[in-house]
C-alpha cells in the first residue's frame, strides 16, 4: 500500500481520522472522520462491490495530484478490506485534456497488470485548483474478478481493461466509436460512432456469455448537444425491449476525432423496468431510449434525473429538490428507499452552485450517505442545471 504524502481534500470526506464502518441495512458505510459534515461517505460496501466517492488531492501539477488521489483511494480501499488489485471500474474526471498523458503515466504505476476498466472525460471540478477527480467501484476480496479480452483484439496499450466480470456483473470501459481490432476510428458520423460502440460492447459482453440485453446502466458522454437526436436514433435500435437506465451529459473526450463515449454495466438475470410516478401519483411517461430505473436482483439502477419546471427554471436548489423528490418516488415504486442508495453522481452546469445543490441533497438524504462524485458538465435539457444518477442495493 502506498503511503499518502499530501494534504488531501476529498469531495466525499475529510481525510484526517479513521472511523469504524457503520452498518445500515444491507450496506456498510465507510467513514474516515466522525466529525466530517460532508453529505457523502468515503465508500459504501454492498454485496460484492465497494463504491468509492470521487476524490481530489492537493499538489503541484497533474502527476502530484493524480498520485495523491490514488494514494487516498488506496487508503479507502484498505479500510474496506481491499486493495488496488480489486478495483473493477474507475471514472477519471480531468479539468484539462492536456493532462491526460501525465495522469495516464501515474495511473499505470498503480495498476501494473490486469488493470480496471476506465472512463476518462474532461469536466469542471468543485475546487478551482483541482486538476483531477477519480471515483471507483471495487470487488470484495474472494469474489470473482476476471478480465475480459475479446478474441482478435490487441491487448490494450493504455492502463485499462476492456471489461471486468464479477459473478453476474460486467463493468465495461468507456467505449469509443472505433474498430478495436485495427485500432482505427470509424469516422466522424455520430450514428456510425454509436453503432461501432455497441458492436464493441457486444463483443466484450460475449466473452462473458452475455449480450446487450443484459445492460442495465449507461453513462453517455457526448461532445456536442446538437448530435444528441441522431445519437439517440442509433442508440435506441440496440435496446428494443428494456433499455438501460441512462444519463447523458456533454463532456470533452480524450481524442478530438471522437464525439461519443459510452460506459456500460451489465447484469445477468431477470430485469424489471421501473416507471417513475408523477408527483400526483399517476404513472410517468416511458422513454424509448431509457428506463427510469432497472431492477435486477437486489440492485436498482436509476437514470439521471432532472427537476426542471416553470418554477425552478433558474433555481438550482429548487431543481435539485425536485430531482431528489422524483428519485424518492422512483425508489418507492421499485420497493427501495433512500437508505438503500449506495453510489451516485451529480452533474452540475455551474460548479459554483455546488453548495446550493447540497442544501437540497441534505434535506433528502440525512444519514448513511451514499458514495458520490460531483462534476461540472453540460446537460441535454436546455434549462437543466443539475442531474443526479444513483445506484441502490437492498
Amino acid at each position: 500500500m502506498r503511503i499518502m504524502k499530501l494534504a488531501i481534500i476529498s469531495l466525499s470526506v475529510c481525510f484526517l481520522v479513521l472511523e469504524p464502518s457503520a452498518f445500515q441495512g444491507g450496506k456498510r458505510v465507510i467513514r474516515r472522520d466522525a466529525s466530517s459534515n460532508s453529505p457523502f461517505s468515503s465508500a459504501v460496501a454492498a454485496g460484492d462491490f465497494i463504491y468509492l466517492s470521487g476524490t481530489l488531492a492537493r499538489g503541484d501539477g497533474i502527476r502530484e495530484q493524480a498520485r495523491g488521489v490514488l494514494d487516498n483511494l488506496g487508503e479507502v480501499l484498505e479500510l474496506a478490506g481491499a486493495d488496488y488489485t480489486r478495483v473493477a471500474s474507475v471514472t477519471v474526471y480531468l479539468r484539462n485534456t492536456s493532462d491526460f498523458q501525465g495522469m495516464n503515466e501515474v495511473f499505470q504505476e498503480y495498476f501494473l497488470s490486469e488493470p480496471p476498466t476506465r472512463t476518462t472525460v474532461q469536466t469542471d471540478l468543485v475546487r478551482e485548483d483541482a486538476l483531477v477527480e477519480m471515483s471507483m467501484i471495487a470487488i470484495r476480496p474472494g469474489a470473482e474478478r476476471t478480465v475480459l479480452q475479446p478474441q482478435g483484439w490487441p491487448a490494450s496499450t493504455a492502463p485499462y481493461s476492456y471489461g471486468i466480470k464479477s459473478g453476474d456483473t460486467v463493468f465495461l470501459a468507456g467505449i469509443l466509436g472505433r474498430d478495436y481490432s485495427y485500432n482505427s476510428s470509424v469516422g466522424s458520423d455520430i450514428q456510425a460512432e454509436t453503432r461501432a460502440i455497441f458492436e464493441n460492447a457486444r463483443q466484450i459482453l460475449a466473452v462473458a456469455g452475455m449480450s446487450l440485453n443484459d445492460v442495465v446502466a449507461s453513462r453517455v458522454y457526448i461532445t456536442d448537444t446538437t448530435l444528441f437526436r441522431d445519437m439517440n436514433a442509433a442508440y435506441s435500435a440496440h435496446f428494443p425491449d428494456i433499455p438501460p437506465a441512462r444519463a447523458t451529459v456533454r463532456a470533452n473526450l480524450m481524442g478530438d476525432q471522437y464525439h461519443l463515449e459510452i460506459t456500460l454495466i451489465a447484469v445477468a438475470g431477470t430485469k424489471t423496468r421501473i416507471t417513475r410516478p408523477n408527483a400526483d401519483g399517476t404513472p410517468g411517461r416511458e422513454s424509448p431510449v431509457l428506463s427510469h430505473a432497472v431492477r435486477v436482483g437486489n440492485r436498482l439502477y436509476l437514470s439521471g434525473m432532472l427537476g426542471v419546471s416553470d418554477e425552478t427554471r433558474t433555481d438550482t436548489q429548487g431543481q435539485a429538490r425536485q430531482t431528489l423528490a422524483t428519485i424518492g418516488r422512483t425508489l418507492d415504486a421499485a420497493g427501495f428507499g433512500i437508505d438503500d442508495l449506495v453510489d451516485g453522481v451529480v452533474y452540475l452546469t455551474d460548479m459554483s452552485e455546488w453548495g446550493e445543490m447540497n442544501v437540497a441533497y441534505r434535506e433528502a438524504i440525512t444519514s448513511n450517505f451514499p458514495a458520490r462524485a460531483a462534476v461540472g458538465t453540460g446537460l441535454m435539457s436546455g434549462d437543466g442545471r443539475v442531474e443526479i444518477m444513483f445506484t441502490a442495493v437492498r
